[in-house]
């Protein structure tokens, strides 16, 4: 059929073709959307349940310094007249380290050696006398103390031998009263690392704990917990000291790494318990709780506990844990259900 209606039926074929083309052009042409990218890891601290109700242990960086450190000044102002020691060098107890010339504003000279002079009548005096059994032990010491008040030069006495760890002036500088000279490392007080420690890894140890010190290109050696900050730094952290010694040649400013046991749960503890810092603890409720433990494909899920007590050594779970888990400790109020997290340097 030729008619109108064939040619109508003929341009409605073409149209549906050409739909159809460009449809599958446009297809072919089209570039899928890109699948979105996976949220980024959420970096979190952990804390490894062993079997005995204690984390796996803590390790951490620090460094060698002297237990005590004196910063050494005059007690006047004046000019700096000779300092003989530099950092580095060893000191003895009673060795003279600097001497000062004192300034004092508006003495006149003459004056000065006048005041000296009559301290020195004074104190020779007060000599015989106490030798003659005519004066007492404190009017000698009030004697010797007027003295070296009057004194033109003063000096620097090392109040213990040890090493000189930075030298703060110069000879010929004018200081005045109590300025930093040189600082002191005192051997009498020994070496210590110090070490800054997580909530997490804190609540593990205690002073008297044994740690396993280990220092670049040395032997590893023992060490003992001395000092653990009452509170935590700025940044969270907490420092500890750890002593160490008979490592010969030990220098303040060397790295070392420290790595302490565990703390083992109570004797008496029943099976299943288990301690946890209390920054894991969230959704506290009586003596019910949530934590978050990180699956086997680094992924934050909830855990519904039962709790104990509460001590210095953290939180008493008795039921929701297995040894094997991995707590999260912090960052643990920053996760939810199912995120994908990063411990540490992980």
């Amino acid at each position: 059929m030729t008619g109108p209606l064939s040619a109508c039926r003929n341009g409605l074929g073409g149209l549906l073709a050409l739909a159809a083309l460009a449809a599958c052009q446009g297809e072919a042409g089209e570039t899928p959307d890109a699948a979105p990218a996976p949220a980024a890891a959420i970096a979190v601290d952990a804390l490894s349940i062993a079997a005995d109700g204690a984390g796996s242990g803590v390790r951490a960086s620090g460094l060698v310094a002297y237990k005590r450190e004196a910063t050494l000044g005059f007690g006047a102002p004046g000019q700096i007249e000779t300092l003989s020691v530099d950092a580095g060098d060893r000191v003895a107890a009673g060795q003279v380290i600097a001497t000062l010339r004192k300034i004092s504003a508006g003495a006149d000279e003459a004056e000065s050696a006048l005041a000296r002079q009559t301290a020195q009548q004074n104190f020779d005096r007060v000599t015989r006398l106490f030798e003659a059994g005519a004066s007492s032990q404190a009017e000698l010491d009030n004697a010797r103390l007027a003295l070296e008040r009057t004194r033109e030069r003063i000096s620097i006495i090392a109040p213990s031998g040890g090493v000189v760890l930075a030298r703060q002036a110069e000879p010929g500088q004018t200081v005045s009263a109590g300025q930093p000279v040189v600082i002191i490392g005192e051997n009498r007080a020994g070496l210590i690392v110090r070490a800054s420690l997580t909530p997490a890894e804190v609540a593990q140890v205690k002073v008297g704990d044994t740690a396993s010190v280990l220092i670049e290109k040395r032997a590893p050696v023992s060490g003992t917990i001395l000092r653990i900050a009452p509170r935590g730094s700025m940044s969270g952290t907490f420092e500890v000291e750890v002593g160490v010694s008979g490592v010969e040649g030990l220098r303040a400013g060397e790295v070392a790494e420290i790595s302490l046991a565990a703390r083992k749960a109570a004797t008496d503890a029943a099976p299943g318990y288990f301690v946890i810092p209390a920054i894991a603890l969230i959704d506290a409720r009586a003596d019910q709780g949530v934590v978050f433990v990180i699956d086997a494909e680094g992924k934050a899920r909830r855990r519904a506990v039962e709790t104990g007590g509460v001590t210095d050594a953290g939180v008493s779970i008795l039921k929701g844990l297995v040894a094997g888990d991995r707590v999260i400790t912090r960052g643990a109020s920053m996760v939810r259900d199912g995120d994908a997290v990063r411990v540490g340097g992980e």
